[in-house]
């Protein structure tokens, strides 16, 4: 996607109303303001069963994850104190 510009002393050329016109859409101008203004999940995510699911997995394999982290240092032993003279 290369746009080429011009940039010139004298500024931007203006357009013609004709190519306003060709341009104008405002058909496309409402649909995108309503869907801007409409709310995005209309399902809440626990009736979703895709999302819910999801969901699910990620907050186990969180805890998972930190259960498995915590095991290690458990097994691990503590590295002996260093005594400064």
């Amino acid at each position: 996607m290369k746009q080429r510009y011009r940039i010139t002393p004298e500024g931007r050329e203006r357009l013609s109303d004709a190519d306003i016109a060709r341009h104008r859409d405002t058909r496309r101008l409402l649909y995108n303001y309503q869907r801007a203004a409409a709310q995005l999940h209309r399902k809440p995510l626990y009736k979703d069963r895709r999302a819910f699911i999801a969901l699910v997995i990620i907050v186990l394999l969180a805890i998972f994850i930190a259960e498995v982290v915590e095991e290690e240092r458990r097994a691990r032993p503590d590295p002996p104190a260093r005594s400064q003279p």
